[in-house]
């Protein structure tokens, strides 16, 4: 059934609202072929956002999608690629193999059906080769395409060529980044510490993007979109908006379950009442979660939760019983881990639901 608050997948056009602003940036940006570094606190709505410029200047440009969460090896970020590329073409299958077969010096192409979806496309062939001859046949391709029509790459989780080891894929990419025509690169990620180490200064891609922060939804917006399914009021979106601490996806499940459950006269308390029915069905992964700490980083991760910052003091460090210098470790390893993150001297919890249910133990 339809619901007009999708929160655990891409928004299509129909649920989309409130990035107008977002969406003429990336406008502006890829009209010139310049490149954008797109970065937010996870659960933002990065991916609906592309999502939703593609779809709308598909005809325009040859925009090509690629999300790289899942590559574990350089191998794996190649062939990525050369699937997006593969699967951008907007002509019927028997032309797409010929136009990829006459671009492709070593990749081979076949037709594949999904399963699921019971849907074609196109799987490229790779057996036999090397990185290397997959990037060439890859941005080889990409450039011979910029010369008819200009093109957009996305990366979606851009962040995770920083943890492959065995090459510096960001230096890799560079004199491909620098010397294009008529192309346009569109970086996206959450991962901040990563992500905003690779484009450094002195880092192998320092200024090859334009930054863009992409801030929570305007409760204005959120309301405008809302009224129209629910009978809520702008305060009361405005207070589902604080306990999400701004977090789209956590924003719109609330939503969803409002209307889901056919909500009339929607207060606070029922608002609380979903929420901790969120927090609940998400318990048992948490769980999970935290009993993989050990002792210390638990207690590091409560007080986290809690204080967010200046809690290396001794009424804190008394109260839980730790040591200044055992907590700096422990708050380290979860940083390092990815289970929190900072921004000025405040840490957070990415995850804001796993954050309420910290502060709630």
């Amino acid at each position: 059934m339809f619901s007009p608050f999708p929160y655990d997948k891409i928004s299509d056009s129909k649920c989309f609202f409130g990035r107008e602003k977002e969406l003429k940036e990336l406008e502006k940006v890829v009209k010139y072929s310049n490149n954008i570094l797109i970065h937010s606190k996870r659960r933002m709505g990065k991916s609906s956002l592309i999502s939703n410029f593609i779809e709308n200047h598909k005809k325009q440009y040859i925009c090509i999608y690629v999300d790289i969460f899942e590559m574990t090896s350089k191998e794996d970020f190649a062939y990525l690629l050369l699937k997006a590329l593969s699967n951008s073409q907007e002509s019927d299958l028997k032309s797409t193999i010929k136009t990829l077969t006459s671009l492709f010096k070593r990749v081979r192409v076949e037709p594949t059906i999904d399963p699921t979806t019971l849907k074609y496309s196109i799987k490229p062939v790779i057996a036999t080769l090397s990185f290397e001859q997959m990037m060439e046949d890859f941005f080889n391709s990409l450039n011979e395409l910029s010369k008819t029509k200009q093109i957009i790459l996305a990366i979606d989780e851009f962040q995770q060529i920083a943890t492959i080891k065995d090459i510096k894929l960001d230096a890799y990419l560079r004199s491909y980044i620098q010397n294009r025509e008529n192309i346009s690169y569109v970086f996206l990620g959450s991962k901040r510490h990563l992500l905003t180490s690779l484009f450094e200064y002195k880092a192998p891609l320092y200024e090859l993007a334009n930054h863009f922060e992409l801030q929570a939804l305007d409760t204005k917006n959120i309301f405008d979109y809302s009224k129209d399914y629910l009978d809520i009021s702008e305060e009361l979106v405005g207070y589902i908006f604080e306990k999400a601490n701004g977090e789209t996806k956590l924003i719109q499940n609330i939503l969803h379950l409002l209307y889901v459950y056919r909500v009339e006269n929607i207060d606070k308390e029922k608002i609380e009442e979903i929420l901790s029915e969120i927090i609940a069905s998400k318990e048992a992964s948490f769980r999970i979660i935290f009993d993989t700490l050990n002792n210390n980083q638990k207690i590091a991760l409560k007080i986290v939760g809690k204080y967010k910052n200046g809690f290396f003091v001794n009424d804190i460090l008394n109260k839980y019983n730790i040591k200044k210098q055992t907590l700096q470790s422990s708050v380290k390893t979860l940083f390092d881990k990815e289970l929190i993150d900072k921004e000025s001297d405040k840490y957070f919890i990415p995850d804001r639901t796993l954050e309420l249910w910290i502060e709630s133990l």
